[in-house]
C-alpha cells in the first residue's frame, strides 16, 4: 500500500495521464439486445425436495460440464450435467461422525466430482474426498470485525472463494455487518477499513489479510453507502482484477500492489447516485434508488478469452420497490487488455431478478426471468462468439 496520501495522489495522477490517451470514444461502442446473443437454452431438472437452484460454480468433468449448486445452504450439495439439465449427483454432509460437518455451508469449491472444499460461517475450513473428510481446521485470521465470513457469504455477489495454488486460497470478505432493520443511527460502511481479502495456506494453517485500494474519491462519496461495497475481486493469471460497484475503474493487482489501472468504457451512461433505505412496517431495507446505476460482477471467461462486465443500469415502472419494478441490466464485453468489443441490454420484470449465471465451456449462462415450472429451472445460453466486435 502507498506510504502516504501525496505519494498515493501522484500514482493516480500518472494513472490517470497513462489511461485517458486513446480510449475508445463511448459513441463507438455497439450496444444491442441481450436477443441477439440466446442460441439456446438449458433446463434442469428439480426433484420434490429441490426448493430452488443456487449456482457456486461450474467444473468440467471428463468433457462435460456440471453445475454444482446449494439445495439447501446447510449441507446439500447437487450437480446437474449442463449437457442433459439431470441432477447425476447430491452430497449430504453428515451432522455426526469422523466425517461431520459443523454449522452452514457458506463457501464452496467443487474440484471433479469427489473433492470439497468449504469454508463454514464461522470461518472453519474443510476438505472432503470421496465423502472423507481429510482436513478440518480454522482460519485464524486478525480481522477482528463481527460476523466477518457470514457477511462474505451473504452480502457478496459472487462466490467469494478461490484457490490461487495447490494449498493457497483467497477470501474476498465484508467486515461489517448490515445496518439494524430500523436504520437507527449511521454505521458507516467503510470508515477506515481497507482490508478485503483473506489469504489462507491450509498446509501450513497460516491466514493473512491484504488491502485493496479504494478508486480516488471513493469513500468520501460513498462512505455511509451499504451497497457502494464488496469490491468485485476477479484473478487471472495470478493478478487480482478489482472493480467497485459503484466505479468504471478496474484495478491490476500482483502481489496485492497496483501494476495498471484502466477506465472501462461503456457505449451506456451510469448513474452512480447510490442506494436508499427503504421502510415498510417494522422491517426495512437498503435498495438502490430507482434511477441508479451499479456494476454487479466482473468475470474472466478463460473459453473465450473475454471479460464480462455485469451491470444494473436503472429500473422502471411506478412501483415502490426493487420487487415490483422493471429491472434494465447491461452485459458488457472487453477482450484481455479490458478493451472494448460490444455490450447487450436485458431486462427482468417485476417479481423476477438475475440470480444465477455462469460460464461453461459452450457459452454464457444466466437465469431466465420467468420460471413456470415448479420441475425445472430456466438458463438462456448465449454464444459470445457471436458478439459484435470493433
Amino acid at each position: 500500500m502507498f506510504k502516504s496520501p501525496f505519494s498515493q495522489i501522484l500514482v493516480f495522477v500518472g494513472f490517470i495521464a497513462l489511461f485517458s490517451c486513446g480510449e475508445k470514444a463511448s459513441d463507438e461502442i455497439y450496444v444491442g439486445k441481450l436477443e441477439e446473443l440466446v442460441t439456446g437454452d438449458l433446463l434442469v431438472k428439480k426433484d420434490s425436495l429441490t426448493k430452488n437452484i443456487e449456482v457456486k460454480q461450474v467444473i468440467h468433468h471428463q468433457g462435460i460440464d456440471f453445475i454444482i449448486s446449494l439445495a439447501d445452504r446447510e449441507r446439500t450439495i447437487q450437480y446437474y450435467s449442463i449437457l442433459t439439465g439431470e441432477k447425476v449427483k447430491e452430497i449430504k454432509l453428515p451432522f455426526d461422525g469422523p466425517n461431520s460437518f459443523k454449522g452452514y455451508i457458506g463457501l464452496l469449491i467443487a474440484e471433479g466430482m469427489d473433492s470439497l472444499t468449504i469454508v463454514n460461517m464461522d470461518g472453519w475450513f474443510y476438505d472432503y474426498y470421496q465423502g472423507n473428510r481429510i482436513k478440518e481446521e480454522r482460519i485464524d485470521s486478525k480481522l477482528e470485525f463481527p460476523n466477518t465470513y457470514y457477511s462474505s457469504m451473504y452480502h457478496g455477489r459472487r462466490n467469494n472463494f478461490t484457490k490461487v495454488s495447490e494449498s493457497q486460497y483467497q477470501i474476498s470478505v465484508v467486515p461489517l455487518v448490515a445496518p439494524s432493520i430500523n436504520f437507527s443511527g449511521k454505521i458507516k460502511a467503510f470508515d477506515k477499513i481497507e482490508e478485503w481479502i483473506i489469504t489462507f495456506e491450509s498446509k501450513e494453517n497460516k491466514a493473512g489479510v491484504q488491502n485493496l485500494i479504494f478508486p480516488f474519491g471513493y469513500r468520501s462519496d460513498f462512505v455511509e453507502d451499504h451497497l457502494s461495497y464488496p469490491p468485485i475481486v476477479e484473478i487471472m493469471d495470478s493478478k487480482n482484477y478489482v472493480l467497485f460497484p459503484y466505479s468504471d475503474s478496474v484495478f491490476v493487482m500482483s502481489d496485492f500492489k497496483i501494476v495498471d489501472r484502466k477506465k472501462l468504457d461503456s457505449g451506456v451512461e451510469f448513474n452512480f447516485i447510490g442506494s436508499e433505505n427503504i421502510v415498510r412496517g417494522e422491517y426495512g431495507y437498503v435498495e438502490l434508488k430507482k434511477e441508479a446505476s451499479s456494476h454487479l460482477d466482473f468475470l474472466y471467461d478463460k473459453y473465450r478469452n473475454v471479460f464480462i462486465r455485469i451491470s444494473k443500469i436503472n429500473e422502471s415502472g411506478a412501483g415502490e420497490t426493487t420487487r415490483e419494478r422493471t429491472k434494465h441490466h447491461l452485459l458488457s464485453i472487453y477482450d484481455e487488455d479490458l478493451n472494448p468489443l460490444s455490450e447487450y441490454t436485458f431486462e427482468y420484470g417485476p417479481g423476477s431478478k438475475l440470480e444465477n449465471y455462469f460460464i461453461a465451456s459452450d457459452g454464457f449462462y444466466l437465469n431466465k426471468p420467468e420460471q413456470p415450472n415448479e420441475d425445472q429451472y430456466e438458463f438462456y445460453r448465449l454464444d459470445l462468439s457471436k458478439i459484435k466486435k470493433p
